[in-house]
């Protein structure tokens, strides 16, 4: 089976559950390029060996309905939009967030 923004923006509700809207942001930079083979290289270098080998096999998903490219970003805002998110709120997660991180940690 293959995954869509549903599924994104459902791991997307948890973690703001989890943590509350002011510590979530969406990170676009995985969308360019070959970003599979980005994951792959993530788990193949940054994974322990010992826990994967425990794990039960998982199918490949090439790519996410919705979100197979930059251009389909927006969609992510759409979604927000459709399920009653505030502008406010969209502004944290599509940029303010981490713009207020990276000016308490490098200064204005």
């Amino acid at each position: 089976p293959r995954h869509s923004i549903e599924s994104v923006m459902e791991h997307f509700q948890y973690i703001e559950k989890l943590v509350g809207i002011d510590h979530v942001a969406f990170g676009p930079d995985t969308l360019f390029g070959d970003h599979v083979a980005l994951h792959r290289a993530f788990r193949e270098y940054l994974a322990l060996t010992s826990i994967e080998e425990n794990l039960p096999p998982f199918p490949r998903v090439e790519y996410v309905d919705g979100l197979e490219n930059p251009s389909e970003y927006r969609n992510i805002i759409r979604w927000l939009v459709k399920n009653g998110y505030s502008d406010q709120e969209i502004a944290k997660v599509i940029g303010g967030n981490i713009l207020r991180l990276v000016k308490r940690v490098w200064g204005e």
